[in-house]
């Protein structure tokens, strides 16, 4: 079976001679380069190249859309947002936006660009499918959601005091963006037909910390994921599944976030109380899909090879022994990961044949099983 067959077989719910794994999340030159088995030297005249070659070494089947090639000195994730660079920021800039949008949709759209955009996402397929060869594109575009992180334009303290003061401006923006993702999104129904790419895209919001939501689950409920569902609506109508980037503690909104549509997860920050086996029993019209679920925090940096085979069986277990399940990394990982533990995890899923799981009911994280025995 070729990765496109796996891959399509895995959506569809057919069987699969082994779990499909993605790639395109790597950080470290010197880390790929290891992995690819070039010199750094190398590396540094064919980047995008040696990022294939490393996932070729690692049998990946499919890439993300927008897969990250490291300059050097790029070895870690920065992800920051300063909010001493919003310090000037009032949350009333928030309501003076909100107040300059038109009130009906077609106004809204009147000077969208849709050749022009279409266009452009065209030659981006168009690019990144040939570079990539047998491997797989996969559809990943964190625009097409209603757009939640508006702190990044206004910095965490005035969004937040405008969720406060100006709930409805702050509405009027998430309904501004669900506009137009959903314009973007009709277009990546055509693109995703006409390029034969599998039938899933990868998107989400960063809406929480590892404490839970930056704004109630109630206020979310009421003025954004409403947007959010309209946004993503022709991908749905057009069969097209849907898989959530969770990042932090979405716990409290992951029944939030299948209601606007999405039925696959990727991550997840286990450290937080994220509990995938709860996750899955959302989802009850399929199974759920899951882009899962290396941790980029703890196992991979910080594991040894053991512990990094101890969560591919629990990624396995919590999955009904890999139903749904893409190999994936939670997150970007940085480049002080062993390059060991990232081949070990890939050869690991790679050796475990479709249904193999350790144990039928809930377990505990490994690694935080690990930690409480090591601290003992």
């Amino acid at each position: 079976m070729n990765a496109r067959e796996r891959i399509f077989n895995q959506l569809a719910g057919r069987p699969v001679d082994r779990i499909p794994m993605l790639g395109g999340w790597n950080l470290g030159v010197d880390n790929i380069s290891r992995i690819a088995g070039i010199a750094p030297e190398e590396y540094a005249r064919h980047p995008f190249g040696a990022v294939l070659w490393a996932n070729r070494a690692l049998h990946v089947d499919g890439l993300i859309l927008g897969t990250i090639v490291p300059q050097p000195g790029e070895d870690l994730r920065n992800m920051h947002l300063s909010q001493s660079s919003f310090d000037h920021v009032e949350p009333e800039a928030v309501l003076e936006d909100a107040g300059r949008l038109p009130e009906a949709e077609a106004d809204m759209l009147r000077d969208y660009p849709a050749a022009e955009n279409e266009a452009a996402l065209r030659d981006q397929y168009r690019r990144f499918v040939s570079a990539i060869g047998d491997m797989v594109a996969i559809p990943t575009h964190w625009n097409s959601i209603a757009n939640f992180s508006l702190y990044s334009r206004y910095g965490y303290e005035a969004f937040l005091a405008a969720v406060a003061l100006y709930p409805e401006a702050v509405e009027k923006l998430f309904w501004q963006s669900a506009i137009q993702a959903r314009q973007q999104n009709i277009i990546l129904c055509r693109l995703i037909r006409e390029f034969d790419l599998p039938p899933v895209l990868f998107c989400g919001c960063d809406i929480c910390t590892g404490q839970g939501p930056l704004v109630s689950p109630a206020f979310l409920k009421e003025r954004y994921w409403p947007h959010a569902r309209y946004s993503v609506e022709p991908l749905l109508e057009a069969g097209i599944r849907l898989v959530y980037h969770c990042d932090g503690n979405v716990m409290p909104i992951i029944e939030d976030i299948v209601a606007a549509g999405f039925s696959g997860f990727q991550g997840f920050q286990y450290e937080f109380g994220v509990d995938p086996y709860k996750i899955r029993e959302y989802v009850r019209d399929r199974p759920s899909l899951f882009f899962a679920g290396l941790s980029v925090s703890k196992t991979l940096p910080l594991g040894t090879v053991e512990d990094v085979r101890r969560e591919v069986e629990y990624v396995m277990d919590f999955s009904r022994g890999g139903q749904g399940l893409f190999l994936f990394t939670s997150n970007v990982t940085s480049g002080d990961v062993p390059p060991e533990n990232i081949r070990t995890a890939y050869a690991h899923q790679e050796s475990l044949p479709p249904g193999t799981m350790t144990t039928t009911g809930w377990r505990e994280w490994p690694w935080l099983a690990a930690e409480r025995t090591r601290t003992r």
